[in-house]
């Protein structure tokens, strides 16, 4: 991971980020915390909003990219499990006597077999695991271990979540039948993953274009005022909540991958978590001012559309169930968020430079 300079949220494009906010924020009974409590224009003077000039590179795949992709897909959990000289991204809770000890659990691990990084028998233990296996290792450690480890048994039970084989598959056409994309020739599957890649390009391409123009209407507009402490709150929570999920995800805590991956400690991160949450209530209350002069303000009836339409997408049985767990005012929020981006970029002027 690579030390950030802003918040993740920072990088995110404007409907993205509109969408964290949806899901568990509330309302801090001292303050206004939603779009809907506040006049927008009372908080900025915007600036010129249309006619925007975004220079951005048109969106591109590479010979070199499509083929980078197409050798880690080669390279992605062999049909035949792992080997030694793989490497294996592995889950693993080890156990004496029933009970956990310290340092015997980690989640997200990459191991190379055959590193001897781990104790005899673990990495040997896993040769022949497919992603997806769960396997169980009951080993004992070394004599000259740790002296409350040394020469204990132990048990490990290890998840194999993907492996990376040392030497790719061959690609051919078998290969590419087996991938149940489609594609029936080498040429085909070419052109797919060229055409995926392209998808993954224009979307970045878009987002790039989204952030280039709320940024330069963030600079031209006069804020006149604070936010709402309730609404930068809200915010805070959520930018929070995000980051420590995504630390759970690397098997660490908010405060480790503050550390590890962003040079951060807690009196900083805490620091850089409440600005960016403020510029972000700033962000909300400039695109809501120009809903509101632009008359892009979502109705009650396309409120419920929308809702219909991912309750109908998800495993949720009616709108009523989807709103126990979705925030409704978020979710309109970020439908405004939506129609105000759709409206600036039709109007923009974007250049490849």
């Amino acid at each position: 991971m690579r030390k950030m300079e802003r918040m993740r949220i920072a990088a995110l494009s404007v409907a993205a980020a509109f969408l964290l906010a949806v899901t568990g924020c509330g309302k801090d009974d001292s303050g206004k915390a939603y779009l809907d409590e506040v006049k927008a224009e009372d908080y900025v003077k915007l600036g010129e909003y249309k006619g925007l000039e975004v220079v951005q590179p048109m969106p591109e795949v590479t010979e070199e990219q499509r083929d980078a992709y197409i050798n880690y897909i080669l390279s992605l959990n062999p049909s035949d499990g792992a080997k030694e000289g793989d490497t294996v991204n592995i889950d693993y809770a080890g156990t004496m006597d029933g009970v956990a000890f310290d340092g015997g659990t980690a989640s997200g691990q990459n191991l190379t077999l055959g590193s001897n990084r781990f104790i005899e028998g673990f990495e040997e233990g896993l040769i022949g695991a497919k992603a997806g296996d769960t396997v169980e290792l009951n080993l004992t450690f070394p004599e000259d271990y740790h002296a409350e480890l040394a020469g204990k048994p132990v048990v490990f039970m290890v998840t194999v979540n993907t492996i990376m084989a040392s030497q790719p598959q061959e690609l051919n056409d078998a290969f590419v039948k087996g991938l149940d994309n489609g594609c029936s020739t080498v040429e085909e599957y070419r052109q797919y993953v060229n055409d995926l890649l392209m998808e993954d390009a224009t979307a970045a391409y878009e987002n790039a274009i989204e952030n280039s123009l709320v940024n330069m209407l963030m600079e031209s507009s006069e804020f006149t005022k604070e936010p709402p402490k309730a609404m930068v709150d809200s915010y805070e929570e959520v930018l929070t909540a995000n980051l420590t999920a995504e630390a759970a995800g690397y098997g660490m805590t908010l405060e480790q991958l503050m550390s590890l991956g962003y040079g951060m400690d807690e009196t900083s991160y805490a620091g850089e978590i409440r600005k960016q949450a403020e510029r972000f209530a700033r962000q909300s209350l400039m695109l809501q001012a120009i809903a509101d002069k632009e008359n892009l303000n979502v109705s009650e009836e396309e409120l419920q559309e929308g809702m219909e339409e991912i309750a109908a997408a998800g495993s949720y049985e009616s709108v009523e169930k989807l709103k126990e767990d979705v925030d409704a005012r978020r979710y309109k929020e970020s439908m405004m968020a939506q129609k105000v981006m759709g409206m600036l970029r039709e109007n923009a002027a974007v250049s490849a430079g």
